[in-house]
């Protein structure tokens, strides 16, 4: 019963304090990503209506880089905590072992290594394509947007040019209206004193009307021009069709990967494998590094935490530089790295249970 009760402590600890850190740095990864989509709606590069979507299809791919390092602070906040308060000590003089740290932690990482691994592997590619097919249409549909308040708008490779006074904050009213579209006859331009607009969701057409106005037709340079005053005349603006390509390699299905045989492709498969695999190695790792001494900081060893992640992290860099080259072969990819990591935990474990050169362990 006292292994039960602390084995729902310390994964209760540790998981609470887990969704606290990934909160505070996805929360920190999204800011700086919302300012930077925020820039580009500003220079008409991104629809501003599709903020609220790219932000969550981006946070989908922020958590693969988070879930590691998350569950590495998680795991030596909550255990930095228990040490400090003398928690682990009294655990220790009521008869649990040191080992009896590592389940609860150890069922934890492997639950978040196996959410980790979907989102390296499907969602996380799938979130970015989704991402990029919506930004390219968007700009695409952006740029058939003839009206900006003040400002001539020039479309169809300058065959069309559109001024308008004003325009509402949803798009649809227009103020004064200026139009001049070249057509096989000659030049047409169009004033209209208000006008509207509207735009099919599904197939990207805009339809505009405009209201009582004046349409000149002719050959700049001669005097035959056609002039019409109308009450309503409607345009329609149809965009030219859209294929969506995905050239990234980041964004590329991992059964793609699987199939191809550059060693590009391979270094990205090996590096999405990585990141379920580093859940489970700095799991390992953060148990020995939480241990503290008495009386200090219940945060005096987060910094070398953040330290092994860093180095970790950089070595996986670097291997995947080198599989890409070729230095490395794709079959061995990154498991060197991982190997290294997890000898370097299994020693750090080896020390904790009093384990030393020469002489036999201590029974944990």
């Amino acid at each position: 019963m006292r292994a039960g009760i602390l084995y729902r402590y310390l994964w209760r600890e540790t998981a609470l304090a887990w969704l606290a850190v990934t909160g505070a740095l996805l929360a920190i990864m999204m800011s700086t990503r919302l300012a930077s989509v925020l820039n580009f709606a500003a220079k008409g590069v991104v629809p501003k209506d599709l903020l609220l979507q790219l932000t969550g299809l981006q946070s989908l791919r922020y958590l693969v880089i988070l879930m590691p390092v998350s569950l590495l602070l998680a795991i030596m906040l909550a255990l930095g905590r228990m040490y400090s308060d003398n928690e682990v000590p009294a655990m220790l003089v009521c008869g649990q072992r040191l080992r009896a740290l590592y389940r609860p932690f150890v069922t934890l990482s492997v639950l978040l290594a196996l959410v980790t691994a979907a989102l390296a592997l499907v969602v996380g590619p799938w979130a970015g394509r989704e991402a990029d097919y919506l930004v390219k249409d968007g700009h695409r549909l952006l740029q058939l947007n003839p009206f900006e308040a003040s400002r001539f708008v020039t479309l169809y490779n300058g065959r069309a040019v559109f001024y308008t006074t004003s325009v509402d904050a949803q798009g649809a009213q227009l103020g004064a209206v200026f139009g001049q579209v070249r057509e096989p006859d000659g030049n047409a331009l169009i004033t209209a004193t208000r006008g509207d607009q509207r735009v099919d969701p599904a197939s990207g057409e805009r339809s505009i009307k405009l209201h009582d106005g004046w349409r000149y037709v002719g050959v700049p340079g001669r005097r035959s021009y056609n002039v019409v005053h109308f009450d309503t005349l409607t345009l329609r603006l149809s965009p030219p069709p859209f294929i969506y390509v995905n050239q990234q390699r980041q964004l590329a299905r991992t059964s793609e990967l699987l199939a191809s045989r550059d060693p590009a492709d391979r270094a990205e498969l090996a590096a999405r494998i990585a990141a379920p695999v580093s859940l489970l190695v700095l799991a390992l790792l953060a148990v020995p590094l939480s241990q503290i001494k008495p009386r200090r900081s219940r945060y005096s060893k987060v910094v070398l935490g953040v330290l092994a992640y860093i180095a970790y992290v950089n070595l996986i860099g670097i291997g995947q530089h080198w599989i890409a080259r070729g230095n490395v072969p794709a079959v061995l990819g990154l498991w060197w790295v991982h190997g290294v990591a997890l000898a370097a935990a299994l020693w750090l474990i080896m020390r904790q249970h009093g384990w030393r050169p020469g002489r036999a362990a201590r029974a944990p």
